[in-house]
């Protein structure tokens, strides 16, 4: 006798276990099966429609969560008709649909949660704010919503004390949380925010959105022999007109094609025509775009193409894609630039590239990485070239007399305790102004200029410069006389553009990598002296030279002469560097290791040189 056909539910249950560890071609089948017996099965309509999303089908998906609606689904299933919409463009339709789930379903905390997300993409920052403190509200453990209405605070410059989007409670969640949604990025900029405390919540992120993943056989096992040149892969969402491409574009041209062939793979479409992507492409041997490629076709193609390292430039920043990392396309995988933290599992990067600065031997146990240390800054720079004449001061909004204090970071990196910092400054350099970049929503000026007023300071000693072409900022940043660091979250493309125009910056050395890329960036360039022992420190060196035009004069004099003679803008002699650091790795994972490391710095060097830390 032929067995009993399995149940409808019993498919189901396949179905859903087979999507789940990431089988989606089985999972389909077994779904199509049981449509076709039970063709109102609300909940199998419902994965239909994750499948066909998950594979790019985002028209098919919605049909079938409209399918899953007329056969009786839940109000959570309006969701998924809601993110459909958004994928495909029809906001005011996704809209509709998330208002008809809260309606629906007061507490279904996920509608909020997108609710949210699509009004803060329409720039409705109030409304946004509301429906992540609801979302938070139906469900305390929701860190997606606590991280994205707390990171949008922090864009806004909203500090005031919030009983639901608050530091110390995302911490309390991602603290008892038994899974996450909820990207570790913000934790960098938290004050509050442990090296341990970001270690354990990046690897429950990654264990959580990857888990099968990560346990399943890799497509790469074994690094293949010296025999051919290395092979080197980037992986980037920012191949584009990005901080990112600015800082790896030269380095990339400069690699020595006798040693390495250059691949790069990038995803997250740039807008036409865009500079950096044509930049990207001519640098490398292959480019290849992978953005309409699912994580899966997008690691079985760098697999295919016998990539030895693969670098990842994005890690967790905005559109990042670990499901390509956790399927381990690449024998060995090292993150860099990027991310400027932890992934929190060995299967998503097996190194992270520092320096001996940014990551010195006591931060090793934050990271599941090995680091891999560059003999100097490990931050590459483009060559120093000539950019356009300085406006006026008045042109750039500026007054025409006083000391400029600059920070053209992003407004998520300041907090209370940086404001109080700046705001001592100012009132003890009189006449001077904080020079400040827009931030990416307006509202955010009225916020910094209260929190001003509220230290004493006039709102009108902040001045916000709008955004401009490349060369046009670094043609203003010449204006500057000293540029103020934010901590825990440093500056870095920020800090070089501003070494690069001749201004001096300003920092300290924090306990995470992140809190320390200035440094690093301060050692290359030569002027220890330009950072202090913490944050009074900092407030008594931003005040001294602000108030000693002599010594401020003396030391931009001294950063200009040693521009040249230094390693920070050499972007061929970091690539010599750079082949040589992957070269280890891949040695390395030859010899079956895979161990923090220092480069040596001997140029000579035929080969690369270990120093075991």
């Amino acid at each position: 006798m032929m067995p009993p056909a399995a149940s409808p539910e019993v498919l189901f249950v396949q179905a859903t276990q087979a999507f789940r560890q990431g089988q989606a071609a089985t999972a389909w089948r077994l779904v199509q099966a049981l449509l076709a017996r039970s063709p109102r099965h609300a909940d199998g309509w419902n994965l239909a429609g994750i499948l066909a999303q998950t594979r790019g089908d985002v028209p098919q998906a919605l049909e079938c969560f409209k399918r899953a609606l007329a056969a009786g689904a839940s109000p959570g299933v309006l969701v998924n008709v809601g993110f459909a919409h958004q994928k495909l463009g029809d906001n005011d339709a996704a809209m509709t649909a998330y208002r008809q789930a809260v309606r629906a379903q007061p507490g279904l905390a996920i509608a909020w949660q997108k609710l949210g997300g699509l009004n803060e993409a329409k720039g409705e920052t109030t409304h946004a704010l509301a429906a992540y403190r609801r979302a938070v509200q139906a469900d305390r453990d929701d860190l997606r919503s606590l991280c994205d209405g707390l990171y949008l605070r922090r864009h806004l410059g909203d500090w005031a004390a919030d009983p639901v989007l608050d530091p110390q409670t995302l911490l309390a969640a991602f603290a008892r949380a038994k899974r996450s949604d909820g990207s570790p990025s913000i934790l960098l900029s938290l004050p509050e925010a442990s090296p341990r405390a970001q270690r354990e919540a990046a690897a429950l992120f990654a264990r959580s959105q990857w888990g099968p993943l990560l346990d399943a056989p890799p497509l790469a096992v074994n690094a293949r022999p010296g025999d051919r040149r290395l092979r080197i892969g980037y992986l980037s969402a920012d191949f584009s007109n990005h901080a990112v491409s600015y800082l790896v574009a030269e380095v990339l041209a400069a690699h020595d094609r006798e040693a390495v062939e250059v691949f790069a793979y990038g995803y997250r479409a740039p807008a036409p025509g865009d500079p950096w992507r044509t930049r990207i492409r001519a640098a490398v041997d292959t480019f290849v775009d992978i953005d309409a490629m699912d994580d899966a076709a997008a690691a079985s193609r760098i697999h295919a193409d016998g990539i030895d390292v693969l670098v990842d430039l994005t890690g967790y920043t905005q559109g990042g894609r670990p499901g390509i990392n956790a399927r381990r396309p690449a024998p060995v995988i090292a993150q860099w630039i990027g991310y400027i933290g932890t992934l929190g599992e060995p299967r998503l990067a097996d190194y992270v590239i520092g320096d001996a600065v940014a990551i010195p031997t006591s931060l090793e146990p934050a990271f599941s990485e090995a680091v891999a240390r560059l003999p100097g800054c490990f931050q590459p720079n483009g060559a120093l070239a000539p950019v356009p004449a300085p406006p006026s001061r008045a042109d750039a909004g500026l007054p025409g007399e006083g000391v400029v204090f600059c920070s053209f970071n992003q407004t998520y990196k300041m907090n209370p305790a940086v404001w109080d910092d700046w705001c001592a400054v100012l009132a003890a350099v009189p006449g001077s102004v904080l020079w400040l970049a827009t931030g990416r929503h307006a509202s955010a000026h009225a916020h910094l200029r209260a929190e001003a007023e509220r230290r004493g300071i006039d709102g009108g000693r902040l001045v916000f410069a709008p955004q401009l072409s490349r060369e046009a900022h670094l043609a203003r940043l010449a204006l500057a006389d000293l540029a103020l660091d934010t901590y825990p979250y440093n500056s870095g493309t920020t800090a070089s553009d501003a070494l690069r125009m001749g201004v001096p910056v300003l920092s300290f050395a924090g306990d995470t990598f992140v809190s320390r890329m200035a440094a690093s960036l301060l050692h290359a360039a030569g002027l220890e002296d330009c950072l202090a022992k913490d944050r009074a420190g900092l407030v008594a060196l931003a005040i001294r030279l602000g108030l000693d035009d002599t010594a401020r004069m003396e030391l931009k004099t001294r950063l200009r002469a040693r521009l040249d003679q230094g390693r920070l803008f050499d972007p061929a002699g970091f690539a010599r560097d750079l082949e040589r650091l992957l070269a280890t790795m891949h040695a390395q994972a030859l010899a079956g290791t895979r161990e923090s490391f220092t480069l040596a710095a001997d140029p000579a060097d035929c080969g690369p040189r270990l120093r075991r830390d």
